[in-house]
């Protein structure tokens, strides 16, 4: 198990005052970050991989809290909370953690294989590290309860919906609800004016439409497999390709769905990796299908941009945030060129110089375009404050007014 532990300099200045530890668990790391309860200032963080490894999930969360949380003082952690991937119809703002939770979150294993069994396993860690400690979920999907009807409902037969709840949740939501938050503030603007598309894209990507700081609609679906082209996952493809591969044979079921999660995507085009990085290294060695892998990757990205904007009725700022979003100007530009009929139009230099968090859209660009460094982990801490606080003072931008079909 390899294992990265930073300490914080605030760390040591900070003890003694309450603090909330934020678990943030996946199916082969651990991240953690501890917040002042008071000020949301972090004042610890660490970090987990042991993707090498094959011993079981359990063992292996436990050891890893246990590991990087030796640095500090256990004492003044008066709240745990956990980032989890899926909520389901069930949980539609953040909730207190009880044995009800933790069923409903263990019943959505099969909508979240690779992230709900790790929610669970850094759950049963904290409560063994910190027994009594009061723990608070924070779900991916919430974010997305504010999708209407027409927005979450497929073209398939109405009763998979009212009997097998088959419908788009969408995730990375605690991503798109931090970064709807921040793109205000770095605009000046209050978030009710702001059409804003959201970009997060990393390994696994997904466009949220945000409008008065809601979501009306975004790509991924029912499963985060859903929506765009990511690094190795597939995003939409025809179902009927599917039924035909498994139909004449091609494939069984339990190999489409490793081939859909881990062999597609940019890795699947380019073959050898679905890191952006080494792809675009590919690229400029002259790779052919690298280029062609980079090409498909943006042109799905626009398209589902294309889609945000006409769900908003008209755009007011592009947002690009996580690994890719952040960190790959090139991306950005190739992303965004195409575009300037929409109204983006970049600053070239200050696009590829740019530390989040800024505006990179050119001076009279009618459309804004923020990289913005995403924080789902002060997202989390936020929520874990409020949810224990429970006085209904403060609006949560997880937690809101839920559509349902008719």
């Amino acid at each position: 198990m390899g294992l990265a532990c930073v300490v914080m300099p605030a760390a040591k200045e900070a003890a003694g005052a309450a603090q909330i530890l934020v678990l943030n668990a996946g199916s082969s790391s651990l991240k953690v970050g501890l917040f002042d309860a008071a000020s949301l200032a972090q004042v610890g963080q660490g970090a987990v991989d042991w993707s090498s490894g094959a011993a079981d999930d359990q063992t292996d969360h436990g050891v890893a809290l246990r590991d990087l949380l030796a640095p500090y003082d256990l004492a003044p952690i008066t709240a745990v909370g956990h980032r989890v991937v899926h909520g389901g119809t069930r949980y539609q703002t953040s909730v207190r953690i009880d044995a009800t939770v933790k069923a409903t979150i263990s019943d959505l294993v099969a909508l979240a294989p690779l992230h709900n069994p790790a929610a669970l396993a850094g759950m049963a860690a904290a409560a063994a590290l910190l027994p009594g400690v009061p723990q608070v979920a924070a779900f991916d999907t919430a974010f997305h309860s504010t999708l209407a009807p027409s927005a979450y409902l497929y073209g398939v037969p109405y009763v998979w919906y009212t009997a097998w709840g088959v419908r788009r949740f969408g995730f990375h939501g605690l991503s798109h609800a931090y970064c709807a938050g921040r793109a205000a503030e770095l605009l000046g603007r209050p978030p009710a004016d702001l059409r804003l598309v959201i970009c997060h894209l990393g390994n696994g990507c997904s466009l949220a439409a945000v409008a008065a700081g809601r979501s009306v609609d975004t790509t991924m679906g029912f499963t985060p497999l859903d929506g765009v082209m990511m690094g190795t996952r597939s995003g939409a493809v025809d179902p009927g390709l599917l039924i035909h591969l498994l139909a004449h044979g091609y494939l069984d079921v339990p190999t489409l769905d490793h081939a859909l999660n881990y062999e597609a995507g940019l890795k699947g085009i380019a073959g050898g990796s679905g890191d952006v990085r080494e792809v675009l290294a590919a690229r400029a060695a002259g790779d052919g299908l690298a280029r062609l892998a980079l090409d498909v990757y943006t042109a799905r990205i626009r398209a589902g941009i294309g889609a945000m904007v006409a769900a908003l009725g008209g755009l007011d700022a592009l947002v690009f945030t996580a690994g890719v979003g952040e960190h790959a100007h090139e991306m950005r530009a190739e992303i965004v060129q195409p575009l300037a009929w929409l109204g983006a139009t970049l600053d070239e230099a200050a696009n590829s110089t740019v530390v989040a968090d800024g505006d990179v859209a050119a001076p009279a660009s009618r459309v804004r375009v923020l990289v913005l460094h995403t924080r789902e982990d002060l997202m989390v801490a936020r929520e874990t404050r409020r949810v224990l606080a429970d006085t209904g003072s403060a609006a949560s931008p997880l937690s809101r007014e839920v559509k349902a079909a008719p």
